[in-house]
């Protein structure tokens, strides 16, 4: 198991196309995919990363016949998290296995950090849901998630990601924005996590020569949920491809009454400015990730953020 461990950890050293075909081959028996598991739960974070970027879509981009499948298990603070395996979707439970705590290393070290400090949350509140793969890292360190994804299509497989690691989620089927009432979700059929309300990155799909499935669904906003926050200590994690600021102008009365902390994604073609100024308006402060609780990095300017090449951002309350 150390040789096939030292072999595989280090793929530059050996040709990428036969470290690819050797995890293809691993993958898709029990047995081989069992040692190929307890490998991969000893990688770094960094070396979880690479795997993820290398062989994450191996199944996607080529069936493979006669895949059994079965259980895949990752650690993430402390917890045991699993994936099930099903042989007639296995490119993309491949792909959500490698994703868990192999995908946006900087959002899962936060999460990470924030989860063992005296600030761990109560509550997380998960925008552009997807698969549900965020909003499961909280719930098996037991706290209750809210997860909030329009898209019909990722709801099954959420639940039986809950139904396998033994959690109860409570899934919110509606999109948010600025406004309660209805909009047209847009998304490429097999990349559900491409999911979109706005008008902008519709057209970056169409233009990319997408074709999209489109659904009418109901909107809310972040602020009908305030009842549900409460008190609670809460984590706002957004991740909705380019309607970052429309959510923010629907939360505004939670900003300033439950004040939490938000873990969002914002490219750099996004209204930077504005996000900036809104939340700048109600006290806070955005940092780049990965970020922790106990650390002293100082926060972005205006100008670094609107400048900033990353996509990942954490935006902290300060002390009014």
């Amino acid at each position: 198991m150390r040789l096939i461990a030292g072999v595989l950890v280090r793929v530059r050293r050996i040709g990428r196309e036969i470290a690819r075909r050797v995890v293809r081959l691993m993958a898709v028996r029990p047995w081989s995919r069992g040692l190929l598991n307890a490998m991969y739960r000893r990688l770094s974070a960094n070396q979880r990363g690479y795997w993820h970027r290398r062989f994450a879509k191996l199944f996607r981009e080529r069936p493979h016949p006669g895949v059994c499948g079965g259980k895949w298990r990752v650690d993430f603070a402390g917890r045991e998290i699993v994936v099930p395996l099903v042989a007639d979707r296995y490119w993309l439970d491949w792909d959500t296995a490698l994703s868990v705590v192999g995908h946006d290393l900087e959002v899962k070290e936060t999460y990470g950090a924030i989860l063992q400090s005296p600030q761990r949350p109560e509550l997380s509140v998960d925008i552009g849901g997807n698969y549900g793969t965020h909003s499961l890292l909280f719930l098996v360190s037991r706290i209750p998630a809210i997860t909030v994804e329009p898209n019909p299509s990722c709801h099954r497989f959420f639940r039986e990601l809950c139904a396998s690691n033994r959690v109860e989620p409570r899934l919110e089927p509606v999109a948010i924005g600025a406004v309660p009432g209805h909009v047209d979700l847009s998304y490429p059929e097999r990349d559900t996590w491409l999911g979109a309300t706005n008008a902008e990155t519709t057209s970056k799909l169409l233009a990319g020569q997408q074709a999209l499935v489109t659904v009418r669904v109901k909107q809310r906003t972040v602020d009908d949920y305030l009842a549900d926050m409460g008190a609670a200590r809460t984590l706002l994690k957004i991740d909705t491809e380019g309607n970052e600021l429309a959510v923010l102008q629907g939360a505004t009365r939670t900003l300033r009454v439950v004040r939490p902390t938000i873990v969002f994604e914002c490219d750099p073609d996004a209204c930077r400015a504005e996000i900036f100024a809104l939340l700048a308006a109600v006290n806070y402060a955005i940092h780049l990730l990965p970020w922790s609780p106990a650390g002293s990095a100082s926060p972005l300017t205006q100008e670094q953020f609107v400048a900033s090449q990353f996509d990942n951002f954490v935006a902290v309350p300060q002390a009014v």
